[in-house]
């Protein structure tokens, strides 16, 4: 668990075998199941089989892109949401294990249930907890969107039912256990620091970035956000950048003018195929569908979807917190900024340049999901190191802004897999 072990809550319990409450909860789930085999039904069943977690992820990058959130803000969804699915679902499995309850189709063999049967008990139900937990946490970050949420939860609750998994009580023990939990994650959100207000001013000087004309500078105190992983983020501050006056820096920026001088069609398309810029699922979603993806593709179980998404999404949003700190401790100006021949087709981000943000998040991504996925490790550092030099044909970094954000990452990802490696979960 990512929050502390005590928050788990110890459910009240279940109807006792052969009582004649488990007799009524049977009878309706025999009609139920009978009446709501249409092909609507089908389709819901089957999009919920593919996995709560990842689903609840989907919708999480929809409306991070549909309300426009930026990259750091992104990222802190992301982990929000990742974190209270997966210390849910430790709750879940606690209480499943220490209650013992057999599956409906177990116990009634008139129920033909849809789909293999999960290998665990059944009550409390895993899918009613995470839908619940995560409307819970996307409506306190998306109030707008709560009256949505909260019927995709329904629908995703009603799912379970509707394929004979799970008997009605442990829908409503599932779905208490998922807003106990998310409740916590939300006051653990109230108090991170995410909303504070800058008021000072920027310092100025040669190499210095400068803010755009008449705007704020973006993400000022984003080094201030409370971590998950981190116990600072300066303690994960990036070396010294080249001084403005070195060689060193004049040959870093005079590659990113030669690339912009001579950008081929590819370089255009990688640089364009790695900016997910503005109403996308920004470069935390990108990563984070990778993830679902393997999670998909390794057919790896719901409590070990949740664990990895939960240690990427938090990986992935100290990243985020120890950059921006590192950006505004050394206020290193843009390469347009000091060239205006430099072309920035991908936009300019109104923000220092170093260390690279798309690095230290793609940094940290790929090395959490390499350990957590070894197969495709390789694969993901590959990425991890094409997302960080789009930035540099996008002419809004330098080389080394990138590779230091690369380092950064990774660093912060050990926080990570060492985490994983004590959990007990191998």
């Amino acid at each position: 668990m990512l929050l502390d072990p005590a928050a788990i809550t110890r459910l009240p319990p279940p109807p006792a075998r052969g009582s004649d409450t488990e007799a009524g909860e049977i009878n309706k789930l025999v009609s139920l199941t009978r009446r709501q085999r249409d092909p609507r039904t089908a389709e819901a069943i089957r999009f919920w089989s593919a996995g709560a977690s990842v689903r609840w992820n989907e919708i999480a990058r929809d409306l991070v892109a549909h309300h426009r959130t930026p990259p750091p803000q992104a990222s802190r969804v992301y982990a929000l949401l990742s974190v209270a699915v997966y210390d849910t679902l430790v709750s879940v499995w606690n209480n499943k294990y220490f209650y013992d309850r057999p599956m409906p189709s177990v116990v009634a063999s008139e129920l033909a249930p849809v789909g293999a049967l999960p290998g665990y008990p059944s009550y409390p139900s895993a899918h009613a907890a995470v839908a619940a937990a995560s409307a819970s946490v996307l409506s306190f970050l998306y109030p707008d969107q709560a009256e949505d949420l909260g019927s995709r939860a329904a629908a995703h609750q009603e799912s379970r039912l509707a394929a004979g998994l799970h008997f009605r009580s442990d829908m409503l023990a599932g779905e208490t256990l998922g807003r106990s939990v998310a409740g916590l994650v939300i006051e653990h959100a109230r108090k991170d620091r995410s909303d504070a207000v800058w008021t000072g001013q920027l310092r100025t000087g040669p190499g210095v970035w400068p803010c755009a004309p008449g705007q704020s500078p973006d993400g000022v105190r984003w080094g201030e956000v409370k971590p998950w992983l981190m116990k600072a983020a300066a303690d994960h501050r990036a070396p010294p950048p080249p001084p403005f006056d070195s060689g060193v820096f004049r040959a870093a920026l005079a590659e990113v003018k030669r690339l912009s001088d001579t950008r081929t069609r590819e370089q255009e398309r990688t640089a364009a195929l790695w900016a997910d810029g503005v109403g996308s699922y920004t470069p935390p979603g990108r990563w984070n569908k990778i993830a679902c993806d393997l999670v998909l593709q390794h057919q790896v179980s719901e409590l070990r979807a949740a664990r990895a998404l939960a240690l990427l999404n938090a990986a992935v949003m100290d990243a985020g917190i120890t950059c921006w700190e590192t950006k505004y401790h050394y206020m290193v100006i843009r390469p347009s900024q000091v060239d205006p021949g430099i072309t920035t087709p991908v936009g300019l981000p109104n923000f220092p340049s170093y260390t690279s943000a798309h690095a230290a998040f793609s940094g940290a991504a790929s090395a959490v999901l390499g350990g957590l996925f070894p197969g495709a490790a390789a694969s993901l550092t590959a990425s991890a190191e094409e997302a960080a030099f789009s930035r540099v044909l996008g002419g809004i970094h330098y080389r080394f802004d990138g590779d230091a954000g690369l380092t950064q990452g990774r660093s912060v990802a050990q926080l990570a897999l060492q985490r994983a490696r004590e959990d007990g979960a191998s």
